[in-house]
């Protein structure tokens, strides 16, 4: 069973398209994937690398070639294709963590969550203190609708480290999950105390507040936050709703147009388009 399965990965590398004229060996091919990376033409670094594993798809040193060539496709945005990178790369390097992270990574941006779950629980049993798998893992777990296993995760992150930001950081996406808005609150004073100028912890104590109700407390938050991170659209669209909510519809106006001048898709505030017609 397992040759058959090698095969057919070895069958698989081999149908990768190449479009380069000129002959080339397995190294060229590699270096000049890493001379397209320099010049950021990923398009090109994507090729080469293709170009090699068609060459020599049995070569042992195949398995990091597929995690390179994985991550430039998420960077392309083609996710299937970063996906199967990343299964091939793993049949090559079974224990490698790092194409089994990237691959968990991708399964969460693809929202395969149960996909993304699994993968980070075999990170876990590999390394049973890795913060950030417990953490990713409790938030693929809180989308996956599974909000007592992320409680779990969370406090698993306690036990080795009681002082972890993300521990805490998590909790309050579990409490903004649940509606517990004071609980969440409470979480982000101390993260915000230890932080005072990020913006995304701004940001997102202010969506906090508006769902409270508290839209004084959510139009100072959000106001630091867009102060500190004028780029961001989606602060625009927070600001728009707490205006919205507090009846001054001509600067909510404003706050999303500002968010579609900055590249927010309309299609994703349809609603509230609607609203302050």
């Amino acid at each position: 069973m397992k040759n058959c399965l090698f095969f057919t990965l070895i069958v698989t590398i081999c149908a990768l398209n190449c479009s380069f004229s000129r002959a080339q060996s397995y190294d060229e091919y590699i270096t000049r994937s890493f001379d397209y990376l320099d010049a950021d033409s990923l398009p090109q670094a994507e090729e080469a690398l293709r170009a090699a594993l068609r060459l020599e798809p049995g070569n042992p040193g195949n398995g990091m070639l597929l995690l390179n060539l994985g991550t430039i496709q998420r960077r392309l945005g083609k996710l299937k294709d970063a996906e199967d990178s990343y299964t091939i790369g793993l049949a090559f390097l079974p224990k490698n963590l790092t194409l089994l992270n990237n691959r968990a990574q991708l399964f969460a941006e693809m929202e395969k969550y149960p996909e993304a779950i699994e993968d980070y629980t075999e990170v876990i049993y590999r390394e049973p203190e890795n913060e950030d798998a417990y953490y990713a893992r409790a938030l693929c777990r809180l989308m996956n609708s599974d909000t007592l296993g992320a409680r779990l995760d969370l406090e698993k992150i306690d036990q080795f480290n009681p002082n972890s930001a993300k521990s805490r950081m998590g909790m309050a996406y579990v409490y903004k999950a649940q509606g517990m808005w004071r609980e969440a609150s409470e979480l982000y004073d101390v993260l915000i105390e230890r932080n005072p100028r990020n913006a995304g912890l701004l940001r997102e104590r202010a969506e906090v507040y508006y769902f409270a109700n508290r839209f004084g407390a959510a139009l100072d938050d959000i106001n630091k936050s867009i102060d500190l991170d004028p780029r961001e659209c989606y602060s625009y669209v927070l600001r728009a709703q707490i205006r919205y909510a507090k009846g001054d519809k001509e600067y909510a106006r404003r706050d999303l147009n500002q968010a579609l001048e900055l590249g927010l898709d309309r299609a994703e505030v349809s609603d509230l388009i609607e609203k302050l017609k």
